[in-house]
């Protein structure tokens, strides 16, 4: 790509996710049906034709895209970090950088803790809504499928990055509702830090299952 073309898709991004972090602060502050399309652009400052080159309707971009919330830089150092591990293996350093990598993502999170709490409440009374959260939550996974894949140097079909994933997404799902409750006080990490190092004492108290022969499973 050349140098014009990447800032070109830099400044696509970052259109983007000013898009998105302005419909989700309006969403929080005034609930989905409290403001309108002509209203968000001029939050963000672009015509509605732009609006519209990015998102088919206002509630895609509220949910987002989980491809384009993922920092780019932090994706690459979060690969990079793999690098060094063994052929066929697992990087014994996943964990850890697990946890730097989702506590850099919250530390960038444009919406305050209050915000993101109303946002939840405003698309929970959005029934309409429930079945986009759904495939975004499953668009999520793949992406980060994808970015494990990439570090590991495994397919993303691999039933070793498919229990990474489902542990990583449980793990997100504990911690999130944690720091975002009103009377948490609690930084992100600490909290995700503290379900991890759970997750890893519940799996090293036990021996490898040994896999079912052919006889056993017939």
């Amino acid at each position: 790509m050349t140098e014009g073309g990447g800032l070109r898709e830099r400044k696509r991004t970052a259109t983007k996710l000013a898009i998105i972090t302005a419909a989700r602060i309006l969403t929080a502050e005034r609930g989905f049906s409290g403001y309108t399309v002509e209203e968000l652009c001029e939050e963000v400052g672009i015509s509605r034709r732009t609006f519209f080159n990015y998102f088919s309707a206002k509630e895609d971009a509220v949910l987002g895209s989980p491809a384009d919330e993922v920092p780019a830089d932090l994706a690459e150092e979060f690969i990079a970090r793999g690098a060094a591990s063994a052929p066929d293996a697992l990087s014994p350093t996943l964990l850890s950088d697990f946890v730097d990598f989702a506590a850099a993502m919250m530390d960038r999170m444009a919406m305050s803790r209050d915000q993101m709490a109303s946002l939840k409440l405003a698309v929970a009374a959005e029934p309409r809504l429930l079945e986009k959260v759904l495939y975004g939550s499953q668009e999520a996974e793949n992406t980060f499928a994808v970015i494990l894949s990439a570090r590991e140097g495994l397919p993303p079909a691999d039933p070793r990055i498919q229990a990474a994933l489902t542990l990583f997404t449980a793990l997100a799902q504990r911690a999130g509702p944690a720091f975002f409750h009103p009377g948490n006080t609690r930084p992100y990490r600490s909290i995700l830090t503290e379900a991890v190092n759970a997750m890893h004492e519940v799996f090293t108290a036990s021996s490898p299952l040994p896999l079912p022969s052919a006889k056993d499973s017939s």
